[in-house]
């Protein structure tokens, strides 16, 4: 009788974690998810496209597209977006603050705060 109840608990576990919008890395790609940072992301297109103009390059950037992408690193307060995801790999990082995102440049401790973040949220980014 134990054996069953044992087996049952793990069978439970398992298929409780399985039922997560998370993966095993702690990143989700859930439309629950996407709605959540939907207003974020796209504000931080639009700075990264006035930015773009402010620097003279003639680029401008749509979300959703086979050449953009973004990660959400929530407990971080950071939203990273990749604008060409091929090996140039160009990118940008911009950080809450207050109720906007500010751009940023990657230092150690912008690398360290990505590195340390839990839970991500993938969009359009090659790993699924």
């Amino acid at each position: 009788m134990k054996m069953k109840r044992l087996a049952f608990l793990l069978f439970l576990i398992v298929f409780l974690a399985g039922c997560s919008d998370y993966d095993q890395d702690g990143n989700t790609t859930s439309e629950k998810a996407k709605q959540k940072y939907d207003v974020a992301i796209n504000q931080v297109f639009k700075t990264e496209n006035q930015f773009l103009k402010k620097q003279q390059i003639d680029r401008q950037l749509k979300r959703n597209t086979g050449e953009t992408g973004a990660i959400v690193y929530e407990d971080q307060g950071l939203i990273e977006i990749y604008y060409d995801q091929s090996a140039r790999g160009e990118r940008a990082i911009y950080q809450k603050d207050g109720s906007t995102y500010a751009r940023k440049t990657y230092t150690k401790q912008i690398s360290r705060k990505i590195d340390d973040s839990e839970k991500k949220y993938l969009e359009n980014i090659g790993i699924k």
